[in-house]
């Protein structure tokens, strides 16, 4: 019996110590064989660990596993990101950057192996490089076509700050650009008066255009009514002549009938209406035409009449 007691025993130390000697890392990860809190080299460099099942020395080696993937990082909502640009403009920032560890080595040695700490880190030194850059520009090319141009430069310049620590940025983006709310209302002051000044200075140009247009408007319509005033006045004299003319073929054509034709006229004129009454003398050559009636009725047999 004891000795099946020992055996058993023997077993599970056997189990235990097998238990202690294998490490799995999965996938996405890299892990670091540690002894003494010294990394265990190989050929002279650093043991990385990749994914896969693992044996290591029970009660000396220890092992950090770490996540390799790519991490994120965002500008806290509670510590926005101020930053002041060339004309001294005040802006708040929102960005997030996407960054791993490429080198696990440095990276432990550098930052002790603490995410939060790294994490820390380089959020301070993007903050720094987004200062920068802002303060190089002015806020309405910060807004404008040069914002392109503005977060390459923040990403070349925060992928160079990582290298010490082990650490690759792969993207830096700006998610938001806004004013503090002070700087926002003078802000907002400042556009309303450049817009109404705007459009008062389009609406005056509108009104110039508009008096110059009415001003040449009216001076074709003088001179077109001018043309056709001359124009009737023309057709009215060359009327007046063509009349003239053939009152004149007329009366040289038969005087006596033109004569008579023309006193019949001057009849009808007077004695328009029943109620006209011309109180004259029976006299002069208005009445001619009259008194030679007169005559030839007088003349005239009483049979024939």
């Amino acid at each position: 019996m004891a000795h099946i007691k020992f055996i058993g025993i023997g077993v599970l130390v056997v189990l235990l110590l097998l238990t202690l000697s294998v490490f799995t890392v999965n996938e996405g990860e890299s892990a670091l064989i540690l002894q003494l809190g010294r990394i265990v080299n190989v050929d002279g460099a650093p043991l990385v660990v990749q994914p896969g099942l693992h044996f290591k020395t029970p009660f000396i080696d220890k092992v950090r596993v770490f996540d390799t993937r790519v991490q994120q990082l965002a500008t806290s909502s509670s510590q926005p990101l101020m930053v002041v640009t060339k004309e001294q403009t005040y802006l708040v920032v929102d960005y997030f950057a996407k960054w791993r560890i490429n080198n696990l080595p440095k990276f432990y040695t550098s930052t002790g192996g603490s995410v939060s700490w790294a994490e820390n880190l380089l959020e301070q030194r993007i903050n720094d490089v987004v200062r920068a850059e802002y303060g190089r520009h002015t806020s309405d090319q910060a807004i404008s076509a040069d914002r392109t141009s503005m977060i390459a430069a923040i990403k070349e310049q925060a992928d160079h700050i990582g290298q010490d620590q082990g650490i690759s940025v792969i993207d830096v983006q700006i998610q938001q650009i806004t004013m503090p709310k002070d700087v926002m209302d003078s802000v907002f002051k400042r556009m309303a008066t450049e817009r109404k000044q705007f459009a008062e200075a389009k609406r005056a140009t509108g009104m110039e255009k508009s008096e110059e247009i009415k001003a040449l408007a009216d001076q074709k319509a003088t001179v077109i009514k001018a043309e056709a005033l001359l124009k009737a006045a023309n057709a009215r004299a060359q009327g007046d002549q063509e009349a003239a003319g053939i009152f004149a073929r007329a009366y040289t054509a038969d005087p006596k009938f033109y004569s008579l034709y023309r006193s019949l006229e001057a009849y009808t004129k007077s004695f328009h209406s029943k109620s006209d009454v011309l109180v004259i003398k029976p006299e002069g050559q208005f009445f001619n035409y009259f008194h030679h009636a007169n005559a030839q009725s007088e003349t005239t047999p009483a049979g024939k009449r």
